[in-house]
């Protein structure tokens, strides 16, 4: 049965991707990123209906849509994206792995955008991508992070890289942490297969630059890490 759910799902988002590519396309030629965003959050919303999953939201008050922010969550599968573009009610840009820029439709979308690439491989290129997404928080930009840097492969929260911590302490801008619980329940990295279901989208409470101010970003990695892996369990 779930079969046939995915099967539809796959169906009916495949043309709203290619919807998306044309919106997102034509945003970019026109030079405003910000004009068609109300309705690409609306789409991106709605991708999950077409699996069966429904998103329950948790604290969106936490977050003032006029301030900028960096927002680090957990890395689940392929509806990460969708759910944090199309919840959060900020204008937010995602750093994104560099290899996702050249997948079909998605690359299109990812690039146009404004995504900005990063490499797990090239150390040097990587604090480029940082220095880039911070210059965008100067403008005023929300950046998404996931500072896993991949997909969890068991479900539970992997390591954390330092580099989403190095960005917070030279953008010096607020964090919020968000936790999606019941993701990896309706799809694992190793499966095509959808499960219809809940998704809880949990946002914790800023944590404010002036308070990280003078922690490392070693131990602020290993603070947001605990305080995200508390809001999952």
């Amino acid at each position: 049965m779930h079969f046939v759910s995915t099967i539809i799902g796959y169906l009916l988002v495949i043309p709203l991707l290619l919807f998306i590519s044309f919106l997102v396309i034509i945003q970019s030629l026109l030079g405003n990123q910000k004009l068609f965003d109300k309705l690409l959050k609306y789409f991106c919303r709605r991708i999950p209906v077409f699996f069966g999953i429904k998103v329950k939201t948790f604290n969106l008050d936490n977050i003032s849509p006029g301030k900028p922010y960096i927002f680090m969550a957990n890395h689940v599968n392929i509806f990460d994206g969708f759910i944090l573009y199309g919840y959060i009610p900020s204008f937010i840009r995602g750093v994104e792995l560099e290899s996702h820029f050249s997948w079909p439709v998605w690359g299109t979308i990812t690039r146009k955008i404004g995504n900005i690439p990063i490499s797990h491989n090239n150390p040097k290129a990587a604090l480029k991508s940082l220095d880039k997404a911070s210059k965008e928080i100067t403008k005023g930009t929300s950046i998404i992070i996931l500072p896993e840097g991949h997909r969890t492969r068991n479900g539970e929260l992997q390591t954390f890289m330092r580099g989403p911590f190095r960005l917070a302490k030279k953008a010096n801008v607020d964090i919020i942490p968000i936790a999606m619980k019941g993701l990896w329940d309706r799809k694992s990295v190793n499966s095509k297969i959808v499960h219809p279901g809940t998704v809880e989208f949990v946002v914790g409470n800023p944590i404010t630059a002036e308070s990280y101010k003078n922690i490392s970003d070693r131990k602020l990695k290993d603070i947001i890490k605990n305080i995200i892996m508390g809001m999952l369990k």
